[in-house]
């Protein structure tokens, strides 16, 4: 009795304690919203989407160490402790801050963003401004990585947090910025450095700023992404390439070879026919079918018609809503082999190549479809080959979250105040492997709050940012440490009632 009474006394002193922080909340956020510190704010993005943090190459690895210390420093500019640059396994460090402060009672938050981006040297003839020389047009800021996500997700919780510092000097919950460097080459390092972390990173929830928006007024609350699993099949039949006049037709061609493999990969009706692949695939719930048509998706407007694609093509039996959020999926993303230049050149290549990825649902592990995979190469390879499968350092569990989670409800009230509109429920296609990660090792409640648009172009040409989204960001960032603190209270106030 002793313990629940001092229990409610806690949620009652937090509580109080919001109260008479409504005036610090106001003040961060004029501070937010006051125009003249809009171009202050503009320009330490353009700054840090200049810095090319291309996790994928190595002749980047410079600029990810610049970038990692460029945030070191703004963090502990914004007034944060502990600013760590705490290093992986591998080359790209994590950047770590807390501001730990809250009053007793008040939860704690782990906000995750990542700062490496997309490499854009493949696409820069399609760039209308160089990629890593930003700059602000048409209300927007346009660069590689400013919207995924330097400014939809890096950027706005800091200045949130430094806002909240300057204007009372306290923040409602315990915080804890974590902001990875290798999500876009899928997070290979996380797991261990989670496990080893797990105590300085312990929180009662993870907040994701990484991600988006269904539209400038419509929001999202998103309950689940696909795993990943990324393999290179390769196939070699001799040492050297060979004069196809000298040798075509008397030994094996290594390209026919890997497009006769690829080709028992499929079904006709386009179903995976690799043996077990849907052994573990559950149907989809009634739950998740009103989901799908609350949501109310365009095929063409928000599939075929950004694509330039005829008609959509998958698993029968599935609309293409269904095959994105809710199908796993196996699919052909690069192959080569033989000559690539101009022109022809008439040889018999000795290898040929096929880069794999798949995209997980609920119940498969990359462990298991890796080890599936395998033996269906090993039971078709052609003769006179010498194949073998190498994973490519992306895998990921998929991800899912329950609606009513405490960091959902709390995501979806701000968001529907400051939007206008209620979250639709959506799942992704797409893979963030720390959130399932998150799960893993810290056993806290994810929800994801990010700010970009369907019309940000991540990790094509022309990735921009709507300036308009990056000032609601910071703004919608003290609303959720504040309705994150408030619906704590409410919630242990209400089951010391109960009790």
């Amino acid at each position: 009795m002793k313990l629940l009474r001092f229990a409610a006394a806690v949620s009652l002193w937090l509580s109080l304690w919001l109260s008479l922080a409504i005036a610090d909340k106001e003040a961060a956020l004029a501070r937010l919203e006051a125009p003249e510190n809009d171009d202050g704010y503009n320009q330490e993005l353009l700054d840090l989407v200049a810095i090319p943090s291309v996790s994928s190459l190595p002749e980047n690895q410079p600029d990810i160490l610049r970038a990692a210390a460029w945030l070191e420093a703004r963090l502990k500019k914004a007034g944060m402790e502990n600013v760590q640059v705490l290093h992986t396994q591998g080359p790209r460090p994590v950047v770590y801050a807390e501001c730990l402060h809250a009053p007793p009672g008040a939860p704690t938050a782990l906000v995750y963003a990542h700062y490496d981006v997309q490499p854009a040297a493949d696409t820069a003839d399609l760039w209308t401004s160089p990629p890593f020389e930003p700059e602000i047009r048409g209300g927007r800021a346009w660069g590689r990585g400013v919207d995924d996500d330097k400014g939809s997700g890096v950027l706005p919780p800091i200045q949130a947090l430094e806002a909240l510092l300057a204007s009372g000097g306290s923040v409602p919950i315990n915080v804890k910025v974590m902001l990875e460097g290798e999500e876009e080459v899928g997070s290979p390092f996380l797991e261990p450095f989670l496990a080893k972390h797990a105590g300085l990173l312990a929180s009662d929830f993870v907040l994701s700023a990484d991600g988006g928006q269904i539209a400038a007024d419509q929001p999202a609350a998103l309950l689940g992404l696909r795993g990943a699993l990324a393999v290179e099949v390769q196939v070699a039949t001799a040492t050297t390439d060979v004069h196809s006049g000298m040798a075509g037709g008397a030994v094996q061609n290594p390209a026919r070879s890997l497009a006769q493999l690829l080709s028992t990969m499929w079904h006709p009706n386009n179903s995976i026919a690799v043996a077990g692949w849907y052994d573990n695939v559950r149907e989809i719930s009634e739950g998740d079918r009103q989901d799908m048509a609350a949501y109310g998706f365009d095929e063409q407007r928000e599939l075929l018609g950004p694509l330039g694609a005829s008609a959509a093509v998958g698993e029968e039996g599935y609309t293409s809503l269904e095959r994105l959020w809710h199908r796993p999926t196996l699919e052909v993303v690069g192959i080569g082999g033989g000559f690539q230049g101009a022109g022809i050149k008439t040889i018999v290549p000795a290898r040929a190549f096929a880069k794999l990825a798949a995209r997980l649902v609920p119940f498969q592990t990359p462990e298991e479809v890796l080890a599936l995979l395998r033996a269906h190469v090993a039971e078709h390879s052609p003769a006179a080959c010498n194949v073998t499968m190498v994973p490519l350092g992306f895998s990921a569990r998929p991800y899912t979250q329950q609606k009513d989670s405490l960091p959902n409800r709390a995501a979806a009230k701000v968001l529907t105040g400051l939007m206008g509109n209620p979250p639709k429920y959506v799942r992704s296609g797409a893979t963030i492997p720390a959130l399932a990660a998150f799960q893993k090792h810290l056993g806290a409640s994810t929800t994801v709050f990010a700010f970009g648009l369907p019309d940000s172009n991540l990790h094509a040409a022309d990735e921009n940012m709507h300036l308009s989204m990056y000032r609601l960001a910071r703004k919608a960032w003290v609303h959720l440490f504040y309705e994150l603190a408030e619906q704590a209270a409410a919630v242990a106030g209400a089951d010391h009632s109960e009790l």
